[in-house]
């Protein structure tokens, strides 16, 4: 049977071709089926690092671990590009968290006829934090920030109604001074997340166990005056990390003061690091049975994501709660590399 030949793109398209690599984000020219015809030099840099050659792949399965935020659907799924030329827009992350945002427009000639598609995906992931860190802003200044001196005021107005009880009840000033310290606390932490956000890692090669050691035996008297006994499992001869050591520091006693204020008075704290699948995790279990305070984490949080690790949080009511900081082994290269900031 003869084969009609396939009407040829229109010049546009051609002088499209050419100039993808010129573009600042990852570009991809489809055929009208939806296999990658053309892909540009920051395309190829993102998905073509396993050696395999983008052309002829389709596209939809290529991006298949591109998410839509929230309901997880395929950003870019199979009928956008079966139907007929209509343009996909979306935002969604991968699997390593970075967000993206994907539009895909048919290509097409005077008479409607398809001649292919362009897909453009720009990383998104600094606006996302951009967006994070103002949304935490206001959250802070409109609660947090406000949530001790409200109280502070209520307890006095309750003074000023009943002055003689307040001054024979020695619990108003204590209340006040605990709610005083609370905000103070909040303050601190909300400080401590804003600078590690925006400064840069000054990166070493460091002793992830020794580091924890040491953390653990500052934080010695405030367990014994909360009759708290920390366990430090045995831990590993070395453990080499690259790391800021000063985020990680922070990081840890901030893990660590989170467990010690939900231990009740005679629990023990148990604190460990181990090696699994090319990772350090350093775990707190702690005796609590109720979900972690999220926020007082926050700043761990945020230190493992700018080390390429995470925080993983396991509670149930009859086994306690766990908390690890996981955090990548260096690899031979980073062992010998020289450490700069980034």
């Amino acid at each position: 049977m003869k084969r009609h030949a396939r009407t040829p793109p229109p010049p546009d398209w051609r002088r499209l071709r050419d100039s993808l690599d010129h573009w600042p984000d990852a570009a991809l020219l489809l055929d009208p089926e939806g296999r990658v015809a053309v892909a540009n030099l920051v395309a190829q840099g993102q998905w073509q690092g396993a050696g395999a050659p983008l052309q002829g792949q389709p596209a939809d399965s290529l991006l298949s671990g591109l998410r839509r935020r929230g309901d997880g659907a395929p950003l870019l799924p199979r009928a956008a590009l079966r139907g007929g030329p209509r343009a996909t827009c979306g935002e969604g992350e991968d699997a390593q968290g970075r967000g993206w945002l994907l539009r895909c427009l048919p290509l097409v000639d005077e008479g409607q006829g398809l001649h292919g598609w362009l897909v453009v995906l720009v990383d998104v992931t600094l606006l996302w934090l951009a967006e994070a860190q103002r949304d935490h802003a206001l959250r802070f200044l409109s609660h947090d920030a406000r949530q001790s001196a409200t109280t502070i005021l209520a307890m006095l107005d309750l003074a000023r109604q009943r002055p003689e009880a307040a001054q024979a009840d020695g619990r108003l000033l204590q209340g006040i001074e605990r709610e005083a310290q609370a905000g103070l606390d909040r303050s601190d932490r909300f400080v401590q997340l804003a600078r590690t956000q925006a400064r840069p890692l000054q990166t070493e090669l460091l002793d992830l166990a020794a580091l924890l050691r040491m953390v653990v035996d500052a934080a010695w008297s405030t367990a014994g005056r909360q009759r708290v006994r920390i366990l430090l499992r045995p831990l590993p001869d070395d453990a080499p990390c690259v790391a800021d050591r000063g985020m990680l520091t922070r990081a840890l006693g901030a893990m660590l003061d989170h467990a010690l204020d939900r231990s009740p008075p005679g629990s023990i704290l148990s604190c460990a690091v181990t090696a699994h699948d090319g990772q350090w995790r350093v775990a707190l279990r702690e005796p609590a049975a109720g979900p972690p305070v999220r926020q007082a984490l926050q700043l761990a949080r945020t230190v493992a994501q700018r080390h390429g690790g995470s925080l993983d949080i396991e509670h149930a009511a009859d086994a306690g709660c766990t908390v690890t900081l996981v955090l990548p082994r260096p690899t031979a290269a980073e062992l010998a590399a020289p450490f700069t900031e980034s």
